[in-house]
């Protein structure tokens, strides 16, 4: 397994908070990281000597949303960029923004699920996934 952070970009704390207890009670070795908005996510992605091992972002977020974010990364040419596993979570998507999301090539889109147990279920199974998958080199 990678031993890089994952990014988490969401401006619910609660559900950041959630993501902490799953990632406690799964023993998941990958730090967290998280943004609550997409501007800082991709700011400190711009100065990032290193890419994370994942992103999962937020669809509706505060000011630019995790749409604009993903059209940013994909408009850059460094492969830090293109490289890292993109995911979308939300509580409610509309078939719309699932083909919006789609046509942004993001790597998977999911919705946060009712319970912790379903929750914990869907992170295990994106981190062992992404753990197997074999990706171009994320720096430079």
């Amino acid at each position: 397994m990678t031993a890089e952070p994952v990014w988490i970009i969401d401006h619910d704390v609660e559900d950041q908070d959630i993501v902490r207890l799953i990632w406690q009670d799964s023993a998941l070795p990958n730090q967290l990281v998280f943004f609550n908005t997409a501007e800082e996510a991709y700011e400190r992605l711009a100065t990032a000597t290193k890419a994370p091992f994942i992103i999962i972002c937020e669809v509706n977020l505060p000011g630019e949303d995790g749409f604009e974010l993903r059209q940013r990364l994909l408009d850059t040419h460094e492969k830090k960029f293109k490289s890292v596993p993109f995911i979308f979570w939300s509580s409610h998507v509309s078939e719309l923004q699932i083909t919006r999301a789609y046509d942004l090539a993001v790597h998977g889109l999911f919705i946060k699920d009712g319970t912790f147990e379903q929750l914990k279920d869907t992170f295990q199974t994106i981190i062992r996934y992404w753990s197997k998958s074999k990706m171009p080199a994320k720096q430079g």
